[in-house]
């Protein structure tokens, strides 16, 4: 089985028949959000299937947008096991929300580790440090996952988040780029997720493209690092995930 740790299920130009799909096929996902409000439908559709975890998101390029409804995810928030897409975005586009995104995912952190048993999907673009600053000032609930998805900051930032335990869930994208080659070259084996990030990395109208996407990747890292990780990427993401 394989598994894809970072999708935007809901995004996709077909849902539905992607969902169907998976009925019979050999792979899970990580079914990503990014507004609170879209979180029921998507776990309606998703209900009969459970190789399918729907997160809770609040992404940040949303705060302020008119669908950042924080108490709607508060109210949510205690039958999600699966929190994210959260985190922050600093580049250029979005910096203009700082302290609210900053005083969002704080608040998203500190319920995270009021009750724990949360496995948590971050965004950190041009943000890393204070993403991992929050987490070192929470953090106390060992049973929660923080999975850093598609990290782009410094390998001392990478250090500081493996220190804290955080997982990595690294994409084909970052197979192009020195930097993300450097951080596959640096991550703990044991940390090491698989993602697509698709809609947005790749249009994706069936299943085994996702499927085909992610062997390429793991017969790449394996090369990169030396490490055949076919059954590594299986361990950590069962571990993480809790697929039997």
């Amino acid at each position: 089985m394989i598994y894809d740790a970072h999708c935007h299920l809901d995004l996709m130009d077909n849902m539905a028949g992607f969902i169907k799909e998976m009925q019979n096929s050999d792979m899970s996902l990580f079914a990503v959000g990014t507004t609170p409000k879209a979180y029921d439908r998507e776990i309606q559709f998703c209900r009969n299937n459970p190789r399918i975890k729907v997160g809770l998101g609040m992404h940040p390029q949303l705060i302020s947008s008119g669908y950042d409804d924080m108490k709607l995810f508060k109210t949510l928030f205690e039958k999600s096991h699966y929190i994210g897409e959260v985190g922050l975005d600093f580049s250029k586009e979005y910096i203009q929300t700082k302290e609210v995104q900053v005083q969002v995912f704080r608040d998203i952190v500190k319920l995270c580790e009021q009750c724990g048993e949360k496995v948590v999907s971050v965004h950190s673009l041009k943000s890393a440090n204070t993403v991992i600053e929050i987490l070192r000032e929470y953090r106390t609930q060992r049973s929660n996952k923080y999975i850093l998805h598609w990290f782009t900051g410094t390998i001392p930032q990478l250090e500081k988040a493996i220190e804290l335990g955080c997982y990595f869930s690294i994409n084909p994208s970052m197979l192009k780029t020195k930097s993300g080659m450097e951080i596959i070259n640096t991550v703990p084996v044991e940390r090491m997720l698989l993602e697509t990030d698709a809609p947005f990395t790749f249009k994706v109208q069936h299943v085994e493209e996702i499927e085909k996407e992610l062997k390429r990747a793991t017969l790449k890292i394996s090369e990169i690092i030396k490490i055949d990780m076919t059954d590594g990427f299986y361990e950590n993401s069962r571990a993480v995930f809790r697929y039997q």
